[in-house]
This record gives structure tokens, C-alpha cells and sequence, in this order.
């Protein structure tokens, strides 16, 4: 894979999130498809690649969405910090990371938007959000990053070598 086909997904899905989802809310709730696509290319795919992505994705995302334009690039840029905490070591964790990264972002992810929109006067309980909004998108950005993590691996079979320097 490389930078032009990674930039097309992370627009492709910028745009299905925010034009097909819509239509398939489970309980009013949807996953943040570019979040966990952006999550997923940086543990699969490394962080030379990602971090090209992270602001395109963020960008793309701001321009469809309904919140502030630098918002969602707010609230993508801690996936970089990924790189940091995930380290080298990647061997036989990459899933288990994949679960645990996923749970950690969605909840940053969601939050930085909840502080945008309290900033802006427009949001209401921070525990109401949490318990029905932002625990339960993360229970569905947990299922979606599974079958997304394993059609990365499939098509990405060899560990990219800077991943281990």
C-alpha cells in the first residue's frame, strides 16, 4: 500500500462517515471510521505512513462533519502519540494493542469533541455523554476495528522493517 492509496481510503471513509453512516446508527450511535482507520493503519502500516495520513483524515473529516473546522484535527492528533506509547514492540501484541489503542483513543477522540462543543456552549452533562454516547461508540469502534485489522494484516502479511528499528 502506499501514500495515494492511504489517502484515498482515509477520504473515502471521511465521507462515508459522514454521508452513509448516518444511515445505519445503531441506537443513534456510529463508529468514527476514520479514527479507527487511521488507528489501525498506524499499528499495521507504521508511523511514516500515518502520520502523513492523521492531518489529511482530520482535515477531511472537519470539512464534511457538522463541527468546527479544526476540530476533528484536534481531536486526531493524539493518535500520533500512539507511535510514542506503542514503541517497537509489536510482535505477537499487535491486536491485543489494536483493542486497547482503540478503547484509549475513542474515549480522546470523543472527548476533545465533547470540550469543543462545552467551549461553545452547546453541550450538556459531561456523565450523560459519557454513559450514552461516548462508552457506547467506543463498544462499536471496538467492533468495527476488528474486521478492518484483519483485512490490514491480510494484505499487509510482511511487518514493515521500521517498525522494529
Amino acid at each position: 500500500m502506499s501514500y495515494y492509496i492511504g489517502i484515498a481510503l482515509v477520504v473515502l471513509s471521511a465521507l462515508v462517515e459522514a454521508s452513509v453512516m448516518p444511515m445505519f446508527r445503531i441506537q443513534g450511535l456510529q463508529p468514527n471510521l476514520t479514527l479507527v482507520l487511521l488507528m489501525t493503519w498506524l499499528i499495521v502500516r507504521g508511523a511514516d505512513e500515518a502520520f502523513v495520513l492523521i492531518p489529511i483524515g482530520g482535515i477531511f473529516i472537519g470539512l464534511v462533519d457538522g463541527a468546527l473546522l479544526g476540530t476533528a484535527l484536534l481531536a486526531l492528533a493524539p493518535v500520533a502519540l500512539l507511535q510514542e506509547v506503542r514503541g517497537a514492540q509489536l510482535n505477537d501484541k499487535g491486536f491485543a494493542m489494536m483493542i486497547g489503542f482503540t478503547v484509549i483513543m475513542s474515549l480522546v477522540y470523543n472527548y476533545v469533541y465533547l470540550l469543543v462543543f462545552t467551549l461553545q456552549g452547546q453541550s450538556g452533562s459531561w456523565f450523560e455523554a459519557t454513559t450514552q454516547v461516548i462508552l457506547p461508540t467506543t463498544l462499536i469502534n471496538i467492533a468495527v476495528v476488528l474486521p478492518m485489522y484483519l483485512v490490514f494484516t491480510v494484505i499487509n502479511p510482511q511487518p514493515r522493517r521500521s517498525l522494529y528499528a
